[in-house]
């Protein structure tokens, strides 16, 4: 086989797999790769000068459009830069496609100049689709649920003038397989993130079910009137006092420390309806986990009595300008039909407290695959390059620094409505919360927070977006139609009064 038609084999490939968008990240190994994806039809292409930005941007667009996009990177630790995405990609059962240039085989082992060993590079986190170069008789390729890596051999001279590939000419494959239908009973129900079309699927069984609900907001179940009656604010304080004996998780594995506990309980019994097939438990005993299209066919009842669980309402008003008020007054100025990226760690679960119903249209989405702060800049960008409404990020400040070069794909985006919220608490607060941490020195928590005195002002200009720092929520309505970093810095003292407050909570009756 010569490289032109492995370079046509490898396209076909991603073409079958339904891949119709690629990220680029180009070099010279994987510049085949790059001008035959430009020949082609039907496929469109973002280019990016850095491969980490890439797989999270990638991971982005599926987590929107519900597509296999691919990932095309050039050979040595360009590679190796895929992997934070692939692990979250992983956890959360989505079909990133990555594509790595290599090398040819003979190669391996040597130390060469990026010769290194990628065959295999992200370990369990990938299925192998191919390692291919020009010697192979057989490049016979396979589709798989969450990540595939496709490893391209390819050597010199490189092979820069092969035709493209019509990519809306293939049909992509299907794993679905039919459910065989269950019933089940619960008197709890746990709703963790969900795309918004799966919650639209889960809202009708819930309703039906009339079980409490304790949703994050990243389920996208709060903009659903029939659900209003159900929704259980208060997420810990409220799980707490809850004695369920039968709990059904829906979704994404939920933030809760609650649900951690659940390790330790091994009478409660947890059912588990989810797309990646992860039970979010360590113990066996008394858990079962049940694929998504179980959603379409399972019968469910309530036990009776219910379990009893009391509602918690946050007193946001008492500290406006702590950290969890903030989120309360940026869920109230968010416009219907938006698009919303929480950001790990702490401001997902400030703002779970935050919402108490969405407006119409608002979608939700986070990386909770791994509950890491890699690529957050990124992925938020990659949900939104094709959306027609607001799209707005919150994320803390260590978050945004991790991904300082996200915005070089803007340019690249007809979207000027976009809308990054820095919450800037000068470092990772949200380890002041962990109790063996909390104890610890000053200086040693200095150290592990990260404190700093950065401003993001600077960042803003690197990209061409526009700045505001404000302590006045008013300042976020009707924003000017472009890209605009918005730092907010909430006052420390109130924050840790809020959270000694919120120890004590008000109950309010159901």
């Amino acid at each position: 086989m010569t490289q032109a038609q492995l370079i046509q084999q490898t396209l076909q490939t991603l073409a079958y797999l339904g891949v119709r968008e690629v990220c680029v990240a180009a070099g010279a190994r994987n510049a085949p790769l790059v001008t035959a994806l430009l020949a082609s039809h039907g496929v469109k292409i973002w280019n990016f000068f850095e491969e980490r930005s890439a797989g999270f941007f990638a991971l982005g667009r599926i987590m929107a459009d519900r597509n296999p996009v691919a990932v095309v990177t050039t050979s040595g630790t360009a590679a190796a830069e895929l992997l934070p995405a692939t692990i979250e990609a992983c956890y959360q059962g989505l079909p990133l496609v990555l594509v790595t240039a290599d090398r040819p085989k003979s190669y391996r082992g040597s130390g060469a100049p990026q010769a290194i060993e990628q065959a295999g590079l992200f370990g369990v986190h990938a299925t192998m689709v191919g390692d291919w170069d020009v010697a192979d008789e057989s490049h016979e390729g396979h589709s798989s649920d969450g990540p595939m890596h496709l490893n391209v051999c390819l050597d010199e001279p490189l092979e820069t003038n092969v035709g493209g590939i019509d990519f809306s000419t293939a049909s992509p494959l299907s794993s679905e397989e039919a459910q065989t239908p269950a019933s089940l009973q619960c008197d709890l129900v746990l709703a963790g993130g969900m795309h918004p079309k799966d919650a639209a699927q889960a809202a009708v069984l819930l309703a039906k079910l009339g079980a409490p609900i304790v949703a994050e907001a990243t389920s996208n179940l709060h903009g659903y009137p029939a659900l209003q009656p159900l929704l259980v604010p208060g997420g810990d304080q409220a799980l707490q006092y809850a004695r369920p004996a039968h709990v059904l998780r829906i979704g994404a594995v939920p933030s809760w420390r609650w649900w951690r506990d659940l390790e330790t309980q091994p009478k409660v019994r947890v059912t588990n309806i989810t797309h990646t097939g992860f039970s979010g438990l360590a113990r066996k005993e008394n858990v079962e986990t049940l694929a998504w299209d179980h959603i379409r066919s399972t019968q469910f009842a309530t036990i009776d009595p219910p379990c009893g669980i009391l509602r918690f309402e946050p007193d946001f008003d008492k500290f406006p300008l702590s950290e969890p008020a903030w989120m309360h007054k940026i869920a109230g100025i968010i416009p219907a039909g938006s698009r919303v990226f929480l950001g790990n760690s702490l401001p997902i679960r400030e703002f779970n407290l935050a919402l108490k119903a969405a407006q119409q249209g608002v979608e939700f989405f986070a990386n909770r695959g791994a509950n890491g702060i890699d690529g957050l800049v990124s992925t938020f960008l990659g949900t939104s390059a094709v959306h027609h409404g607001e799209c707005w990020l919150i994320l803390g400040d260590l978050s945004a620094l991790y991904d300082l070069a996200a915005p070089w794909i803007i340019a690249q985006m007809d979207h000027p409505r976009l809308r990054i919220v820095v919450i800037n608490n000068g470092g990772g607060k949200i380890f002041s919360r962990v109790t063996g941490i909390r104890s610890l020195p000053d200086a040693a928590r200095s150290v592990i927070e990260n404190r700093h005195e950065l401003s993001f002002e600077p960042w803003a200009q690197l990209w061409g977006m526009e700045y505001l720092q404000t302590d006045d929520v008013h300042d976020l309505e009707d924003l000017l139609p472009m890209p605009i970093v918005i730092e907010i810095r909430p006052d420390p003292l109130e924050t840790e009064a809020f959270w000694k407050h919120w120890q004590r909570p008000v109950i309010r009756p159901r």
